[in-house]
């Protein structure tokens, strides 16, 4: 009973700091969460495919370890970030100083649902493993469009459904969803879905002393409007 009581004590709060990293557990948290996305991360890019001169958000972008190799994608990138995690902020600001001081890298504090970036700001829009903490994934999708260029494009990347549902603290304020359940929701709130892309050989993800098998996929929507993208329309 106690040891029961103890393993979801535990599993709540792993799950609160996925949510946001905070206090004196946010370096730790942002600094798990970067090996656990590490494949993902570049899974996402391979989605992407980023092309010289591009705009590009991340939301959640947690202590920032990625963003130089998202800068050796394509020559003159602008990228933006948003999070809602003070720490995480400025530990990303600590880690990347030369782009962030140069001012290709903007690193902005907030929630997704009220992004503070104008219209029509970005040519792509990403982020991985974030949705399952959006209550009300209308109101963000809403400011993802807004900020999206014309036929920008927006890449969600998240575990399947059967693999995050493995995890003892994806019962703790995680809302899954499958990949037919994720498009309707992008489609209801304006954005058209363009296709999936999903992993191959993903690498187990250990937690608590277990191993998991785990598959995951981005799934590319896009805001209506005219653009070309890697030469083709």
């Amino acid at each position: 009973m106690k040891l029961n009581f103890l393993k979801n004590f535990f599993n709540k709060k792993i799950a609160k700091q996925l949510r946001k990293p905070s206090g004196a557990l946010a370096n730790k948290v942002g600094n798990g969460m970067n090996k656990s996305n590490n494949f993902l991360y570049h899974f996402t890019m391979e989605a992407m495919q980023p092309v010289n001169n591009e705009s590009i958000l991340e939301i959640g972008f947690g202590n920032g370890k990625f963003f130089d190799k998202l800068f050796s994608r394509a020559k003159n990138l602008q990228i933006s970030g948003l999070d809602f995690s003070p720490e995480m902020v400025k530990e990303a600001t600590v880690n990347n100083p030369a782009t962030s001081s140069s001012g290709q890298l903007t690193l902005r504090l907030g929630s997704s649902d009220n992004i503070p970036f104008p219209d029509n700001s970005f040519d792509k829009v990403f982020c991985i493993n974030v949705i399952y903490f959006w209550e009300q994934p209308a109101g963000h999708l809403k400011e993802i469009s807004r900020v999206l260029k014309p036929g920008g494009r927006f890449y969600t990347s998240v575990r399947s459904k059967e693999s995050l549902a493995q995890m003892p603290f994806a019962k703790y304020g995680f809302t899954i969803y499958s990949q037919d359940e994720w498009i309707h929701v992008l489609e209801s709130n304006g954005l058209t879905y363009l296709h999936t892309k999903k992993t191959e050989n993903e690498p187990d993800a250990e937690f608590d002393r277990q191993v998991y098998k785990m598959e995951s996929y981005c799934i590319v929507a896009e805001k209506a409007g005219n653009k070309f993208h890697n030469g083709q329309p």
